[in-house]
């Protein structure tokens, strides 16, 4: 045996603890496996989902969909009927048309909306303030006038509430709101209540 003395516990060698080692440490399987899963279905995905046209898939529009429309010289312009209703009157009388109870009246089964067409254009050319029956029920408000649109606008408008919802009226002519909007220029102010309200022919 060596005569050597042992290094106490006290020495700067034993007390320091030695250098740490980098270890390997994996991720877990199941993460990898969840990775591998997604990176497969993904490219699954795009490889199986068509582009470039018309899809089911998305908006998949092609720039030719996406270009407006061209109106030939003398040809009238197309006007979406539904688009100008969900822009103008929808937050009133709400997209099923069934407005709001109490407060904004139905175009649903409205005798206003599918009766007298010329009664109708006058109605949104000046807007109503008052009393309105409607389906046995009075309303009372303020019905904003809508002349700022154009008598396309207003057809279009007039038409699509005729024909939705159950309505089932025969469409508004464009000649229809072009006459009312002459026949009626003179009036400035809104019509004072249902009651108020005439064909003007």
């Amino acid at each position: 045996m060596s005569d050597e003395p042992k290094p106490s516990n006290s020495t700067p060698r034993v007390r320091e603890n030695e250098d740490p080692n980098e270890g390997n440490r994996p991720l877990p399987w199941f993460l990898v496996m969840s990775l591998g899963a997604m990176a497969m279905w993904g490219a699954f995905y795009i490889v199986s989902t068509p582009s470039g046209e018309d899809s089911a898939f998305g908006d998949q529009r092609t720039v030719a969909s996406l270009r407006p429309p061209v109106v030939l010289a003398g040809a009238a312009a197309t006007v979406d009927g539904k688009q100008v209703y969900g822009a103008k009157c929808a937050a009133c009388h709400q997209g099923s048309g069934l407005g709001v109870a109490g407060v904004f009246p139905p175009l649903a089964a409205s005798e206003w909306v599918i009766g007298d067409e010329k009664i109708l254009a006058n109605i949104l050319l000046h807007g109503v303030n008052g009393e309105m029956v409607v389906k046995g029920i009075t309303y009372i408000g303020a019905m904003p006038a809508w002349k700022s649109l154009s008598d396309d606008e207003l057809a279009a408008l007039l038409t699509y509430i005729r024909s939705d919802w159950g309505n089932a009226a025969p469409p508004i002519k464009l000649e229809t709101i072009t006459s009312q909007r002459e026949l009626t220029k003179a009036r400035t102010e809104p019509y004072a209540g249902g009651s108020s309200i005439k064909p003007d022919s």
